[in-house]
């Protein structure tokens, strides 16, 4: 039996995801020359990282020297 919501309806998970991720989630975004990307994208590749791990990664390290200052 589909579970419901307070009020009777049906529970949307789809709705209640899109609901959650507007409220707590941000898009980090930038543009770079086209042979800048292919290097950053080949390097990753090799090292065996995905792009939102090095981006995390680097988010993190900046938060941490901004902190220790």
């Amino acid at each position: 039996m589909p579970r419901k919501t307070k009020d009777g309806q049906p529970f949307n998970q789809q709705s209640y995801q899109n609901d959650w991720k507007k409220q707590n989630m941000k898009t980090v975004s930038a543009s770079y020359k086209a042979d800048f990307v292919d290097e950053y994208k080949a390097a990753l590749k090799k090292i065996g990282q995905k792009n939102s791990e090095a981006i995390r990664t680097m988010m993190e390290d900046v938060i941490k020297k901004a902190k220790d200052k």
